[in-house]
């Protein structure tokens, strides 16, 4: 069976059964504890900063290649052992892997300490997406993956809100090592949900297909197959540009209001936490539904989805990044401009984050059974150690250098500078359209 050949626009694919739902739901909830852990650095920078006596680029290198680098390496061969081997014993000892280096983020008395237990942090949530992913391909018919991978990936802004809530209410409360250690231990009793009342599923059961043997492919030959997709290839670049700009905006996004608009830091935790969370939910529903329909007609939406929604994301981003701290006027009221900066978040939120349930989906669709977490991991390889790995620390060194002209505002303009990497990304997703079909076409479970 072709596992890449949508269904015929005249019939209806498989429902999800409830028990394939509880499982994605439990993936969620892994995949948000993994961005909670990793994101609630991003509003305790500033504090961090000053206590350990840090410069932005330094606080860059610790917030993005300290766990990039690691996160990228280890999911390498984590992810060919989630091609053999049980992927939900993996997935809860990973949990508890990355939960315990979080709470010891907050023992650390140096950049060098924190800088290591950062690094736990990125083996361990190494651990999670690949054979996430790989299980929930397995349990869902292949034309409503773009929206149960959507699904999965509301994980992302979800955690995202609530290591910025979180990590903001505690440090205002107590103090940043506090957030860690209160953020970080509860994932251990996650791991031990998901260890207990999952099972882990027959591969290739959504596929309609008869298991494969245990042996998986090796790296060389995943990286072989990957290198022979063309549109797999630009997939992967124009995601991992949007990564850059995503990441790098995310590290950064607390600091810059709480520098250009003269917001605290509880101030901030509270109001760009619940927009950040409605529009990553909203963004990721709506491309993943819309995908799973428009797909029915033709697979070359898999990569239109993105492509459009980047686009038109970056005059808006652009506008909010240059919104001045003042004081307007409605309605006779007054609206500070950080009101309408923070709301406005929610629009390019939304577009960024929209590739993920088509990109994901359409690689799942693409690969073998025994090679689909490895993918995932080459993907989450390239995407996060140019996105993680680069993206924080070049704002960090760009605003450092911007800031004798531009001062307290040099954070500001060094954001705007990123913004032609989602145009960029675009350009790939568009190349990315064009052989996607027969991609998809060519290659078989």
């Amino acid at each position: 069976m072709n596992n890449a050949t949508p269904a015929s626009p005249k019939s209806e694919p498989e429902a999800i059964s409830a028990d394939s739902w509880y499982i994605v739901g439990l993936m969620m909830l892994a995949f948000t504890f993994s961005h909670m852990d990793r994101n609630v650095m991003s509003i305790l920078l500033n504090s961090i900063k000053y206590d350990l006596g840090l410069t932005d680029f330094q606080a860059g290198m610790m917030h993005g290649p300290a766990f990039a680098f690691f996160y990228v390496v280890f999911g390498l061969p984590i992810a060919r052992a989630a091609d053999k081997y049980n992927r939900v014993n993996i997935i809860a000892a990973a949990l508890t892997v990355w939960s315990a280096m979080t709470a010891l983020c907050g023992m650390a008395q140096n950049f060098t300490q924190l800088a290591l237990a950062r690094m736990g942090v990125g083996v361990g949530e190494a651990g999670c997406v690949p054979p996430a992913q790989s299980i929930i391909a397995d349990l869902v018919p292949p034309q409503r993956r773009a929206f149960a991978l959507s699904v999965f990936s509301i994980g992302a802004p979800l955690g995202t809100l609530l290591g910025i809530v979180a990590g903001g209410v505690l440090e205002s409360w107590f103090d940043w090592r506090t957030a860690f250690l209160a953020i970080g231990l509860p994932g251990v009793l996650v791991g031990l949900l998901i260890k207990f009342t999952v099972k882990e599923p027959v591969r290739g059961k959504a596929d309609g297909v008869a298991p494969p043997d245990h042996v998986a492919p090796k790296v060389i030959e995943v990286l072989s197959t990957i290198w022979h997709l063309k549109s797999l290839k630009h997939m992967i670049i124009g995601s991992s540009l949007i990564v850059f700009g995503g990441y790098g905006a995310s590290a950064w996004l607390p600091s810059f209001l709480e520098r250009s608009h003269d917001l605290s830091t509880f101030q901030v935790s509270l109001m760009l936490g619940p927009v950040m969370l409605i529009g990553g939910v909203g963004g990721l529903i709506v491309s993943g539904r819309l995908t799973d329909r428009l797909i029915r007609r033709n697979v070359e939406w898999y990569a239109r989805v993105p492509a459009i929604a980047t686009i038109l994301a970056v005059p808006i981003s652009a506008i909010v990044l240059m919104i001045p701290k003042t004081t307007y006027v409605v309605f006779g009221m007054d609206l500070p401009s950080y009101a309408v900066a923070i709301s406005l978040f929610a629009l390019p939120g939304a577009a960024f984050i929209s590739y993920m349930g088509p990109v994901n989906a359409m690689m799942q669709n693409m690969v073998g059974l025994r090679m689909r977490a490895m993918t995932v991991a080459v993907f989450l390889f390239v995407t996060n150690l140019i996105g993680m790995g680069l993206g924080p620390p070049l704002i960090g060194l760009t605003s450092d250098y911007m800031e004798a002209q531009y001062g307290d505002e040099s954070l500001r303009m060094a954001m705007l500078s990123a913004l032609f990497v989602y145009v960029w990304a675009a350009f790939h997703f568009n190349r990315a359209r064009r052989t996607l079909a027969a991609d998809l076409a060519k290659h078989h479970l």
